[in-house]
Order: C-alpha cells, then structure tokens, then sequence
C-alpha cells in the first residue's frame, strides 16, 4: 500500500466489557486535522477504561475531516455507546478575552469557554461541528486548553516557580501563573523543528524575566526524555520535569505503561 492510500491508523489501551451500563460511561474526546482520541472514564471505578487514538493521514480540507469522523464512527462500537456524558474538544487556534469583554465575541460565528474569568475564543469549520453535533446530539464544544485553567494552579506552590508547556506535533502552548496563581501567559506558537521551538520558549522566558537557574520547567503532551525537544530544553533549564496526574485519575492496570504527561489535558477535562 502507497502511503497516499493510507487513510487512517489505529491504537487503543484497555478495553470497555460488555458488562458495564454505558449510563456509568463518559467519554472525552478530541479532534483536529490528523487525529481523534478519546477517553472513556467509568464513573463507577472512577478509573479511565479506554483510550483510542486514530491518526488521520492526508486529509485535505474540513469536509473530508467530517466525512473521516462520520466513517469511524459507523465502525468504532466504542464511540457509538450511550454515554452519560460526552465531553468534546477542540484543539484550534485561540485568543484569550477577559469576561468583562467578552461582549465583544461574535458568538455567531465564535466559539467560546469561559474558565476562571477569562473566555477561551475558538473557530472550527462547520462542516466538524455539525458533524460531531449529529454523531453525539447537542454536544458542549470545549477547548482542549481548558484544562490548564482548571488543574495546573493546584500544582503550584511556595517552594518552586513552575513554567508549563504543552507540547504538540507542531505547537506548543506557554503556560505562567504569578505567584498569586493568576494567570499571566497562555500563549501558542507553530514550530517546525526543536531549534524553532526552543526559540520560542527562551524568548518567552526572557519576557517574563524568568529565571532558568531556579525556575521548574513542566513538560506536558507530546514529548518523552528522548526526543531533541527535551535535550534542548535541558541545556537551558537547569530542573525540568514531566506533569504528574492528578491524584483524583485513576487508570486501569492497562495503562501501566502509558505516560500520564501525554494527552494530559485531554483525559482531564472537564466541562
């Protein structure tokens, strides 16, 4: 097979049993150009089950994404069970508005989540929208870096300064809080390579007047203690460190082996 024939590729951790009510079941899924992943929680265990994780390769627009969604989903049993809740995120480009602004959204063509008084501002084709609408009804749409509003203050402390970054196949997102835990920088850069993405977050550092020498560097997403990223990231930062998850997720025994930095906002999202 041709790579241009490749459509999609799978993997998944875990497994759902018959035996468990769907109504016990929630699932938190996420979509962008080259991928759909999802979570499934049980609620009675309070433990994450499943995970699923299609790679999209070579799609061209929004409506062939829609139609690759629509397609796995008539296959994928998993995704067509009736949750008790069905959180879905999205993972587009956004700005951020303070609520006392947020009259000046354009909600008919906007999407939106407000978190700890700030509203995250998203666009997403619509042909996606009306397509996960349709697969999973009148779903809340969410952003997938509502997560950090919600859990990354509770990792801060007195003790250590802490810098966040989330790290994408082509992004990251820069995350600071002052030391009151406000928020003072959550911001997202396209990269190419390491060197692109150590430019970023050094000149964002500089910015904050951040010390590297003492100041803890939490790494989170796509990246392990083996790739350039990381590397380079030791070379300017003197402590750096993964995200560990939060003590309130749990996983099965499947998940043993799977790093709980990656799709870290993902499995922790919340409406």
């Amino acid at each position: 097979m041709t790579p241009a024939q490749v459509k999609n590729s799978f993997s998944s951790i875990g497994e759902v049993e018959a035996s468990v009510s769907p109504s016990a079941l929630v699932i938190k899924l996420s979509v962008t150009n080259s991928s759909l992943r999802y979570f499934v929680l049980s609620q009675t265990h309070q433990q994450i089950i499943f995970y699923g994780d299609y790679t999209l390769h070579h799609v061209a627009n929004a409506s062939e994404l829609a139609q690759r969604i629509e397609k796995i989903f008539e296959k994928d049993e998993i995704l067509q069970l009736p949750y008790s809740e069905i959180l879905i995120a999205l993972d587009e480009k956004y700005s951020l508005v303070p609520t006392e602004f947020s009259f000046m959204i354009n909600r008919n063509e906007q999407l939106s989540q407000q978190c700890a008084g700030i509203e995250i501002v998203f666009e997403s084709a619509e042909a996606i929208i009306q397509s996960l609408k349709k697969l999973f009804g009148n779903s809340e749409f969410l952003h997938l870096n509502s997560t950090y509003f919600n859990l990354l203050p509770a990792y801060l402390n007195s003790e250590s300064e802490k810098l966040f970054v989330n790290v994408g196949q082509s992004h990251l997102d820069i995350i600071y809080f002052d030391s009151e835990k406000k928020l003072k920088l959550m911001n997202r850069y396209d990269y190419q390579a390491a060197t692109d993405f150590i430019y970023f977050l050094l000149l964002c550092a500089d910015e904050l007047k951040i010390d590297r020498e003492n100041i803890e560097l939490v790494l989170l997403g796509e990246v392990d203690i083996q790739s350039k990223i990381h590397d380079l990231c030791y070379k300017y930062f003197r402590n750096i460190s993964f995200i560990q998850k939060p003590e309130t997720i749990n996983f099965t025994k499947s998940f043993d082996v799977f790093s709980k930095h990656l799709h870290f906002n993902l499995y922790n999202l919340t409406a």
